[in-house]
């Protein structure tokens, strides 16, 4: 099993080829972030649709695995080989299409990815939240507001502020 970092690298050769935007989310993308450091097993990345990207797996050697309930139009994905664990979401969605505009220098914003991990809420997304906000960066409060509203997260992100003490978000804007 190769690194994260190695695999995302290799897949980033490849969706270069192709020719289609894309950019780094889930932990390799939170560590870019977050105020300690954490293990991964696989690379996570944010993609523009495209048919040619299977493909373009595929002519690599890759085993490549559909994700998603329209087939002709995947949601997702599964890129395994070469040691590599490459996880591929397509931004087939207007929150996803618009995180992967705001992506700067090939990652996700720090503001869409506690996004997508107050979606996920796995015990690992809550703390790669907690970490980025101890790291005490900067970050867009209200951004992350209307999408928890629009996601129906609130909640979450509510009990990640109050567990970061951050009382007024509009002092972190």
């Amino acid at each position: 099993m190769r690194e994260p970092s190695d695999s995302a690298s290799a897949a980033a050769d490849v969706l270069d080829r192709v020719g289609v935007r894309w950019a780094l989310m889930g932990a390799l993308a939170a560590l870019r972030y977050r105020a300690t450091a954490r293990m991964t097993t696989d690379a996570d990345l944010l993609v523009e649709p495209s048919p040619a990207v299977a493909e373009a797996f595929e002519r690599e050697g890759y085993d490549v695995q559909v994700a998603g309930e329209d087939r002709s139009e995947p949601d997702m994905l599964l890129v395994r080989g070469k040691g590599d664990r490459i996880d591929i979401v397509f931004a087939t969605v207007e929150y996803l299409k618009q995180a992967l505009d705001r992506a700067t220098t090939g990652v996700l914003t720090l503001e869409d990815v506690i996004i997508q991990k107050l979606i996920a809420w796995r015990p690992r997304d809550r703390d790669d939240i907690a970490s980025i906000l101890d790291a005490g960066h900067r970050f867009d409060a209200r951004y992350i507001e209307d999408w928890a509203a629009a996601w129906e997260v609130e909640d979450r992100w509510a009990e990640a502020k109050r567990r970061a003490g951050i009382d007024d978000p509009a002092e972190s804007s």
